[in-house]
């Protein structure tokens, strides 16, 4: 099954998980949200990518909302083949949604 892919400029504030959801499918709900932008084509390849995460982590703030997705599909592809999912990572995820909504919210969308 192919995953539809969704541009910066098509997100939708409301379809973005909200990291203080604390129901029963929040893990599924961002990790699905998490795949609708491909990191490896984004960034050029898995390298790129992880390098990407590695600066967002460092400075989450000055991340533009393309890197904050690029560390949050990193996230999701290391918690699938790295499963379980450990706390430190958690509250990543949450930074890294809240960061997005926010921008989203304010229109940067680049």
């Amino acid at each position: 099954m192919k995953i539809k892919l969704i541009p910066n400029e098509n997100l939708d504030l409301e379809k973005i998980p909200n990291p203080e959801d604390k129901s029963s499918d929040y893990l599924e709900t961002w990790m699905g949200f998490a795949l609708k932008m491909n990191a490896y084509e984004v960034c050029g390849d898995s390298e790129n990518a992880f390098e990407t995460r590695s600066k967002v982590f460092k400075d989450p703030f000055k991340a533009s909302l393309t890197e904050l997705r690029c560390a949050l599909f990193v996230l999701q592809r290391h918690h699938r083949w790295n499963a379980p999912y450990s706390d430190p990572e958690d509250e990543r995820v949450i930074e890294l949604l809240k960061l997005i909504r926010d921008k989203v919210k304010m229109g940067e969308l680049e």
